[in-house]
């Protein structure tokens, strides 16, 4: 299921559900029949996972160092293009579309009462900020290099073939790890992380079924285990690294993260709460070469590690896509795009039911999408409008 969130059908809910209580007197003593808060969380899934902010329970706040981006008229996008881009994404379920070029906001149009202040779900977008503190951890000294073995900092998988995987493994989804992302099973390792109480303990426990680095397999446990080696490398909490380290040097408002129980772990690979700003202002740190107000919040050279391809899938980097998915390949790529992005240098955050930020350096432009699910959403149609006003091509003619 790649990089989607549960989505848990009816049928399948009350099936394990039903498994789960006629398996009481065998199997009493699991986790899964007496964990009635992950029961409670699969039984009452929102169809609104990205919006309905109020169904994620517990949420730990992201302290944040708020400043305005400024707002302009652009003088180099048509008023067409930007009319074109925002009837687009009304019609596709969207609720927040935020067009920045040089650092300027150039349109912000909200829909299905989203505001300015609002935050959602970014789902998988969250993954990309993990590797944003990756290099930041490399940077202070705390990891030594992404070519790390994984068991430098966690031990428990020093003695069994995990013990080959690097950090570089993880970042670029291809560890070998058991990749379940079904959601149809109760007892799949993305249920057990998404609705379960321990997600730090699901994401340790998965085998190793390949050998590392020889295939992309989009799995969440990839970045969930990546949070825990950020906690146990720079001995803080993930939620203050993230703050002290990025959300504040940002400028970000206040954001926040789901917690598996009440003083609980993060889940890192999914649920970062923040407004479509702020993810702006994420997008805008690649376009500003990890610089804010001349300060260097993430080293360039890192930057430039996150976007190389990998050996084995050209397509994604450390953590961050680098093309436009226009074919259905192997390992969780499904085609969300009808051609190629126009600007070769296009790279874009990805999270579950289109949750987006477009990043294109050369024309200094920064896009966020934010919105339920759309089937007939075209990842080309906003970042080649918008590229094609800007070469002055006539945008009628895609």
């Amino acid at each position: 299921m790649s990089n989607l969130a549960p989505k848990f059908s009816p049928k399948a809910i009350v099936k394990h559900i039903s498994l789960v209580v006629g398996s009481l007197a065998v199997i009493g003593g699991t986790a899964i029949a007496l964990n009635w808060t992950f029961l409670r969380r699969v039984v009452t899934h929102p169809d609104n996972s990205i919006t309905n902010v109020d169904w994620y329970k517990p949420l730990a706040t992201v302290k944040g160092k708020p400043s305005a981006i400024p707002i302009a008229t652009s003088k180099s996008i048509s008023q067409d293009s930007l009319n074109k881009i925002s009837a687009y994404a009304k019609a596709n379920n969207s609720s927040a579309l935020l067009v920045l070029h040089k650092g300027e906001i150039v349109l912000e149009r909200y829909w299905r009462g989203f505001t300015p202040t609002s935050i959602s779900n970014s789902m998988s977008m969250s993954k990309t900020v993990v590797a944003l503190l990756i290099g930041i951890a490399i940077e202070e000294g705390h990891i030594d290099s992404e070519l790390d073995a994984v068991a430098k900092y966690i031990p428990e998988w020093s003695e069994d073939e995990r013990s080959k995987i690097t950090l570089q493994d993880l970042l670029y989804m291809q560890s070998g790890l058991r990749n379940e992302d079904n959601t149809d099973s109760l007892t799949s390792d993305l249920v057990q992380m998404y609705a379960g109480s321990d997600a730090d303990a699901v994401a340790l426990q998965i085998p190793a079924i390949k050998s590392p680095g020889k295939a992309f397999d989009y799995n969440n446990a990839n970045t969930q285990i990546l949070g825990i080696v950020l906690e146990r490398a720079t001995g803080e909490k993930y939620v203050d690294y993230l703050s002290t380290r990025l959300w504040q040097p940002l400028q970000t408002n206040n954001a926040a993260i789901w917690l598996d129980k009440p003083q609980g772990q993060p889940k890192t690979f999914c649920c970062l709460f923040a407004t479509p700003q702020d993810w702006g202002k994420v997008g805008q740190l690649f376009i500003n070469r990890g610089q804010v107000n001349n300060k260097q919040v993430v080293a360039s050279a890192w930057l430039d590690k996150m976007i190389q391809p990998s050996s084995v899938e050209s397509s994604y980097g450390y953590h961050i896509w680098l093309q436009a998915k226009t074919k259905a390949k192997p390992g969780g790529i499904d085609p969300r795009a009808s051609q190629p992005f126009l600007a070769k240098d296009t790279i874009y955050l990805d999270g579950a039911s289109l949750q987006r930020v477009y990043i294109i350096p050369a024309h200094y432009l920064v896009v966020v999408r934010i919105g339920e699910q759309a089937e007939k959403w075209d990842d080309s149609v906003i970042p080649n409008t918008l590229v094609k006003s800007l070469s002055n091509l006539n945008a009628d003619t895609r």
